[in-house]
C-alpha cells in the first residue's frame, strides 16, 4: 500500500523516484501514486522520507488536488514556456526536467515509473543521465508494483463497491436469461432465437446504469467454443439448452478499480460430460478459497488444484513440463488467479512458478476452469481479499443451472 513507498524505497536503496505520464488512464502506476484521475497526466516527484511534489497542467490543479498529493505545483512554477520557447522540443524536456529536479532536490539511485511509451522514455533517461542523475533501472516487482499488490482500507471499499455494482449486472443478467423459452436444444426470447448479441445488450445498458466500463469487452460463451478461455462470444452465436455459457465479466469504475468474475450457466439441463467438469471445477474454487490465507505460498494454491483435478483425471498446466501435449487444450490449462487493483493482471500470481506468498490486503482471483472441445468450457471466479479472515468480494451463488 502507499504508505509502505518509504519503506520499499530504503530497502532497494532508492533515493528518489520519478513517476510520470500524458494521463492517468492506462498508466495505473500513476494513477496509483496520484490518487485522483488526470486526463493531461503530470509528474510524481518523491525523495526517501520526504512529501512527494506532483507537477501538473495549470488546467489540472483543481483535478490534482481531489489526490492524495499534498504538495501541487504546475508546469509554470518551473518556467516550462519559457524554456520550451528557447530550445528544440526533446531539448526542451530534458531541460524542463532537470530543472524540477534541481528544484525539488531530487538525486542518488534514482527511479523512473509509469507505463509510457519505451522509446520516449528511453530518449528522456539517456538526456537525464547526460544531466547528471543515476537513474537505476529495476527488476520486477518494481517499487511500485510492491506497494500497490496490497491494499489500506480505502482501496479495499472501492473494490467492494466495484465488486457489488459488477455482481448485481450479473444478477440481472440471469433474470433476462431465465425468462427465455427453451424449444429443443434452442432458446428463444419474444419468439426470436435468442443471440449472445441481444444478452450483451442488455450487459452493456447494465453496465451503464451501475456506472461501470468494460475497457476490455465481457465475455459471453455459449457452446463449445467456451473451451477457449478467451473466446468472447460473437453475436451471431446462438444461445442454446444444455451446452455450458461462460460468462466473464470484468469491468471498472471510470478510470478507476476493477472487478473480475466469471460464472458458468446451461439453460436447461446439462450434459452429463459438463455436470461433471462443473463439480470438479467447483470443488477445487471452493477449495482454493479456503486456502486464501496471509503467507499462504501463491505456487502451493495453484499445485493443490492441480492435483485435484488430476485427481478426478483431467490434465493441467503442470502437466505440460512432463511434454504432455493433450494438457494445452483440455483440462485446467491456465493458472488460478491473479491480483487485481488498478488493473486486471497485477501482482501477486497464483501460478506454477515464483516464491511469492500471499500478503494482507492483497486482493486476487480465484479462478481454476476445465476445457474440453467436444463440450465446452466451465470456469468459476471470485475475488478475495487475503485477511484474517479474508473476504470473499463475490457476492454471487454458484448455481449452474438457470
Amino acid at each position: 500500500m502507499i504508505s509502505d513507498l518509504d519503506k520499499e524505497m530504503e530497502k532497494r536503496d532508492v533515493q528518489s523516484l520519478i513517476v510520470f505520464g500524458d494521463q492517468t488512464l492506462g498508466n495505473p502506476d500513476l494513477a496509483y501514486v496520484v490518487g485522483a484521475p488526470l486526463p493531461r497526466g503530470g509528474i510524481y516527484l518523491k525523495r526517501q522520507g520526504n512529501k512527494p511534489t506532483l507537477v501538473v497542467s495549470n488546467i489540472d490543479v483543481g483535478s490534482a488536488k481531489a489526490g492524495r498529493v499534498k504538495s501541487i505545483k504546475t508546469y509554470s512554477d518551473y518556467g516550462q514556456e519559457k524554456i520550451y520557447s528557447r530550445y528544440p522540443r526533446d531539448d526542451a524536456r530534458a531541460k524542463f526536467y532537470m530543472k524540477m529536479i534541481k528544484e525539488e532536490g531530487i538525486g542518488g539511485h534514482t527511479v523512473i515509473g509509469g507505463k509510457n511509451d519505451s522509446s520516449n522514455t528511453l530518449q528522456l533517461v539517456d538526456s537525464l543521465r547526460k544531466g547528471g542523475l543515476n537513474v537505476v533501472g529495476e527488476k520486477s516487482p518494481t517499487i511500485i508494483e510492491s506497494v500497490r499488490e496490497t491494499k489500506d482500507r480505502f482501496e479495499i471499499e472501492r473494490l467492494r463497491r466495484v465488486g457489488k455494482r459488477t455482481c448485481q449486472v450479473v444478477k440481472e443478467t440471469t433474470r433476462f436469461l431465465r425468462r427465455a423459452t427453451i424449444r429443443g436444444s434452442k432458446a428463444y426470447y419474444k419468439s426470436k432465437p435468442l443471440k449472445v448479441g441481444d444478452v450483451r445488450r442488455v450487459i452493456g445498458g447494465l453496465l451503464n446504469e451501475n456506472d461501470l466500463v468494460a475497457m476490455e469487452d465481457t465475455i459471453f460463451a455459449p457452446g463449445r467454443r467456451s473451451a477457449d478461455p478467451h473466446y468472447r462470444g460473437e453475436n451471431e452465436d446462438l444461445v442454446r439448452a444444455g451446452v455450458p455459457i461462460v460468462f466473464d465479466i470484468f469491468p471498472s469504475e471510470p478510470e478507476g478499480y476493477w472487478h473480475d468474475t466469471t460464472r458458468t450457466y446451461v439453460l436447461g439441463s446439462p450434459h452429463r460430460k459438463v455436470r461433471e467438469m462443473y463439480d470438479a471445477v467447483y470443488e477445487v474454487q471452493m477449495n482454493a478459497v479456503d486456502m486464501v490465507k496471509e503467507n499462504a505460498p501463491c505456487r502451493e494454491l495453484m499445485l493443490t488444484a492441480c492435483k485435484l483435478f488430476e485427481s478426478h483425471g483431467y490434465p493441467t498446466a503442470r502437466q505440460l513440463i512432463k511434454g504432455n501435449k493433450e494438457a494445452r487444450v483440455r483440462g485446467f490449462i491456465h493458472s488460478l488467479g491473479h491480483g487485481v487493483g488498478l488493473t486486471i493482471g497485477e501482482r501477486p500470481y497464483l501460478g506454477l512458478y515464483g516464491a511469492e506468498r500471499l500478503r494482507e490486503g492483497a486482493v486476487v482471483t480465484i479462478e481454476p476452469g476445465l476445457y474440453d472441445p467436444k463440450y465446452g468450457g466451465v470456469r468459476i471466479e471470485d475475488i478475495m481479499v487475503v485477511g484474517s479472515p479474508s473476504e470473499n468480494l463475490t457476492s454471487l451463488d454458484k448455481d449452474m443451472e438457470l
